[in-house]
């Protein structure tokens, strides 16, 4: 049986291999590394308590004057985490809305996502709440070596600038440049119909998205519209010849390429000071370009033809409602329509009734008191939905685009 033994060439040979293996597999791991460096990520301070262990403040963004801290917004990428058994505490969330301080927009029933592609995104399993330190603790074993994470599912700037590349390949839809944010880059106004036949006899419905950066939903609520009404389906088609629809798809795009939460880059809400921004005084075209732009696009195309309906997307944690500043019977009852139909046939989960607003405003609602286009700011909560029986996901998002925009389309064409 001696011919079975190995060589003393082969021994010391498997040896060196042995030896070889031994040393790799005791190589320490790459410790755990945190990137922020692309479009739309936002991560404040990071504490490493040990390999595995961080607490991750909140970045937050504050106001024109310093104030009104806003901290809904995180999204980073993970390196060199497969099988490690992470734990990430988020503090930092106290900040400040409307001059109140102590605002928090975290709570017990809210998960963050994460992807191990920077596409698909998916919710964490459960986060620990403190109550008292209003902190949300995540333990976490990724599969992969790479994970990205966020408050909820992002949608970039360069994802809009896709599907606007996408859908101006459609012969029913024209992409028009109507100006420039603060820092230069392009507001758009899609508008979709029917072409061949003429718009006397059309409704005109209107869907705006992304006031506010961190509101990450109504992009993909924006996407499932677009790519519905520009469709061959038969009841995008009925609709086109009957109703033109338009679309400001991201009324903020440096925030929602900078990963900022609430304000435009001179630190400016764009769901505030609707009623300050006067067309005639450059001084609102200078801090505020994003409201001057498209206040001024609405307020032409419904001085040509005359605006139906339109509804101004936002999102928010645990509630859900329509709010409106419209106060005639024929105005209410399209908009009570509008909400019957969300109710009944969508996913739309309200918190209350329609609410009519009659109190002054300064949000997008007050274009009803100036010029009289029937706005409703739409709320969607990021928190868990009864009607769907737990959080909303992207497809949700994109599936209520169509059931959306076709209700808004119904109300417009139905008779008062």
């Amino acid at each position: 049986m001696s011919w079975l033994q190995p060589s003393r060439s082969a021994r010391r040979w498997c040896g060196l291999l042995l030896c070889g293996a031994f040393t790799a597999s005791a190589q320490p791991r790459p410790p755990v590394t945190f990137n922020k460096a692309f479009e739309g990520a936002s991560l404040g301070k990071i504490e490493k308590l040990d390999d595995a262990t961080f607490r991750l403040h909140v970045e937050g963004q504050y106001d024109e004057r310093g104030r009104n801290r806003q901290t809904t917004w995180f999204y980073f990428r993970m390196d060199h985490v497969a099988g490690r058994e992470l734990t990430l505490t988020f503090t930092d969330w106290v900040g400040e809305y409307n001059d109140r301080p102590g605002a928090c927009p975290m709570g017990p029933t809210l998960r963050p996502v994460f992807s191990y592609d920077g596409e698909t995104w998916q919710h964490t399993d459960a986060v620990a709440w403190d109550d008292v330190k209003k902190e949300s603790t995540l333990k976490f074993k990724p599969g992969r070596d790479t994970v990205w994470l966020a408050h909820i599912p992002p949608y970039p700037h360069a994802r809009l600038l896709k599907l606007l590349g996408e859908v101006e390949t459609s012969p029913h839809a024209r992409v028009e440049v109507i100006g420039k944010t603060a820092l230069g880059r392009d507001l758009h106004l899609v508008t979709v119909t029917d072409f061949t036949r003429p718009d006397a006899a059309k409704q005109v419905v209107w869907l705006q998205a992304r006031q506010h950066a961190w509101e990450a939903g109504t992009s993909h609520v924006m996407e499932g519209a677009l790519r519905f009404v520009t469709s061959d389906e038969p009841v995008a088609c009925a609709l086109r010849e009957r109703v033109v629809f338009k679309f400001t798809p991201m009324m903020d795009p440096d925030g929602c390429a900078l990963g900022k939460v609430r304000f435009n880059a001179h630190g400016w809400d764009v769901n505030r000071h609707w009623d300050e921004v006067d067309l005639r005084d450059p001084r609102w075209l200078r801090l505020m370009p994003e409201i001057w732009y498209v206040k001024q696009a609405i307020l032409v195309a419904h001085a040509e033809k005359p605006i139906a309906l339109m509804v101004n997307m936002h999102n928010t944690e645990t509630a859900e409602y329509l709010d409106t500043m419209v106060d005639d019977e024929p105005g209410q009852a399209r908009l009570q329509r509008l909400f019957a139909k969300l109710v009944a046939d969508t996913s739309f989960d309200p918190s209350r009734k329609l609410g009519i607003v009659l109190t002054p405003t300064n949000t997008t609602n007050v274009l009803w008191k100036e010029r009289r286009v029937p706005v409703a700011l739409m709320e969607q909560r990021v928190g868990p939905s009864a009607k769907l029986g737990r959080l909303p996901t992207v497809a949700d998002r994109l599936a209520f685009g169509r059931q959306l925009i076709t209700r808004m389309a119904e109300a417009a064409l139905a008779p008062p």
